[in-house]
């Protein structure tokens, strides 16, 4: 299995997203896309298609486990 290039992360607090893309960026991300709660993380999976999902469980809108539910349908 290849490994992943790019990747959604999916947080509520900015400076976690950005120490988290500094950190994928070092193991060979590409392309880190950003969102800031369920929602957006829903749109993005489905725009973007990316290999990587780093998602919180504490986000507004939608809870990351909800989140996670509906990604995994």
């Amino acid at each position: 299995m290849a490994r992943p290039t790019s990747a959604l992360i999916v947080e509520d607090e900015p400076h976690v997203r950005v120490f988290v893309r500094l950190l994928l960026k070092e193991v060979g991300i590409t392309t880190p896309w950003e969102a800031a709660d369920g929602t957006q993380a829903l749109a993005m999976v489905a725009e973007h298609q990316p290999e990587l999902v780093m998602l919180d469980i504490n986000l507004p809108m939608m809870n990351g486990l909800e989140v996670l539910k509906l990604l995994h349908e």
